[in-house]
């Protein structure tokens, strides 16, 4: 990939401490223009808070400097950021979402047109403009942004940024809640940007996502800086070792297990119109992936199981025993697990501490009389820091200040202690670094091998395939097919997502396998 060498931006000496804790330790680096510069590093490499510097919401220690097109810059706020053409892109959208796009676009930029009053008309050229310039046509101006799709709000969020003019423009996992059509379609955007001179800073846990569209890639370790590469001069592997200090041999971890007993039976599950025709088979120490596009249903299919959404049709057998859940309660008195994709809201109360959270089925389970054995509940939760590597100063720690990767072991570890004869992960693995997703697919593994039957639902074709005995594909709340271990590539569960065509997918001859049609 070309570019310039031109420097729009330079950090020099950028430090961050927070009490009791150096997020940044003299972090320097430079973005010349119209490149693609991706940031990298597992969770707590100090990443966001360099983000966060240059958006305005942190000011950084004495003695670090930033420079914008060769003069020195000085920021208080989020406003003077974006004064100095840097606009930020998070994972949650910043959009008002009961205004238009148009509207959206101009929103607190009056001031960028001269301070002449624009009419509705004239702002909605102007969105119209900037939407054809960045190939998205389709959206219309006057649409509420409510009406979008979350790959379209982002869209219309960068088209914010250059209405706003900005020349850096940071986007903090930008395909972490899309499709892979979507993402696709959002490297084609942010190559027109390159194209026009706008330098992206950006930051991805996806090596795959790196390798396809960064031009340099810098690379953070313990809040310090590990160093600069070329893209083209780098492997994933080079990338892995530069982030956690040491070669991962094996990112996906062999598992050596014998597959036992049908442990969930599912026949021709449905919801309403929303989920119909399921049907599949987990066995004990076996992974069942769930895959396909956003939209698809695979987790209102997920609740189905776990008694979150009602079932009107078809049949499930747990352990040979019918079995249909009413509620959430009522799946964990049978001994299924559910670690929830957005663990932050579902999955943990990020404001109490970690004993807490990991005791929160054992306290509803094993609790009598309404006391509770704190002293063996503290027990229970040291003993899971320990098994499960969570890395975390004391179990009274508050689970909101943990890393992304170790809050996804607290929200596994509350299940464990009642020893579940099911598990589902929806999305065990999204937002958490490289380190901390080999260690999940570890733990998986290990609690497969104690005969646990598991379902997981992802979105990167890499780690189901690499994971999953045999991949179930749905396709807006039908089942296309199940390709079992042999047959599993990336192009063959794309294929069954995308195409259009109902495969009619029934048990074989040993009954305990589906074909994918």
């Amino acid at each position: 990939m070309q570019t310039t060498t031109n420097n729009i931006l330079e950090l020099k000496n950028i430090s961050k401490t927070f009490p009791g804790v150096a997020a940044l330790k003299g972090v320097s680096m430079t973005v010349r223009e119209g490149e693609v510069h991706a940031l990298l590093g597992e969770n707590g490499a100090g990443k966001s808070t360099l983000i966060k510097i240059l958006s305005g919401y942190h000011q950084p220690d004495p003695g670090g400097e930033i420079i914008i097109a060769g003069k020195p810059v000085t920021f208080k706020s989020p406003k003077d950021a974006i004064s100095s053409s840097i606009s930020t892109i998070y994972q949650e959208l910043t959009l008002c979402p009961h205004m238009t796009v148009a509207e959206n676009l101009v929103l607190d930029k009056q001031d960028r047109f001269k301070g002449i009053r624009l009419r509705p008309s004239e702002f909605r050229d102007i969105a119209r403009k900037v939407l054809e310039d960045l190939g998205q046509s389709e959206i219309s101006p006057d649409v509420l942004v409510n009406d979008l799709s979350i790959a379209q709000q982002q869209v219309v969020e960068i088209a914010k940024a250059v209405t706003s003019k900005a020349r850096i423009i940071l986007m903090d996992e930008p395909t972490s809640s899309i499709s892979q059509s979507d993402a696709d379609k959002l490297m084609k955007i942010i190559k027109v940007l390159k194209a026009n001179g706008v330098s992206i800073i950006y930051i991805s846990h996806r090596l795959y996502e790196i390798g396809g569209i960064a031009d340099r890639i810098t690379v953070l370790r313990d809040g310090e800086l590990v160093g600069t590469v070329n893209n083209a001069d780098v492997t994933e592997n080079d990338l892995i070792t530069m982030m956690v200090g040491r070669e991962l041999k094996n990112v996906y971890p062999k598992r050596d297990v014998t597959i036992g007993d049908v442990v969930l039976k599912v026949e021709d599950l449905g919801s309403g119109n929303l989920v119909q025709g399921i049907s599949f088979e987990v066995r004990k120490g076996e992974i069942l992936g769930i895959g396909g596009l956003v939209g698809s249903r695979r987790t209102e299919t997920l609740q189905m199981l776990f008694g979150m959404r009602p079932i009107t049709s078809g049949k499930i057998t747990l352990c040979g025993k019918s079995f249909n859940p009413k509620n959430p309660r009522d799946a964990i008195k049978h001994r299924i697990a559910y670690v929830t994709e957005d663990r932050k809201k579902t999955g943990l109360v990020v404001c109490l501490p970690v004993h807490e959270n990991i005791n929160m089925v054992n306290i509803q389970q094993s609790s009598s009389s309404g006391i509770v054995n704190w002293i063996k509940m503290r027990s229970i939760a040291e003993h899971h820091r320990s098994v499960l590597n969570i890395r975390v100063s004391q179990i009274d720690q508050v689970v909101g200040t943990l890393s992304g990767g170790n809050q996804q072991k607290v929200a596994l570890a509350k299940w464990l202690d009642f020893h579940p004869e099911v598990i589902i992960f929806d999305e065990p693995t999204r937002g958490i670094d490289i380190g901390a997703k080999t260690e999940i697919y570890s733990i998986m593994g290990e609690l497969a091998a104690q005969g646990a039957a598991i379902i997981m639902v992802s979105s990167e074709l890499p780690e189901l395939i690499s994971v999953a005995d045999k991949v179930l594909v749905m396709q807006e709340g039908r089942m296309k097919g199940i390709v079992d271990r042999a047959d599993l590539t990336q192009e063959r569960v794309m294929s069954l997502a995308t195409t259009h065509s109902y495969a009619t997918a029934q048990p074989n001859s040993e009954g305990n396998k589906l074909n994918a049609g």
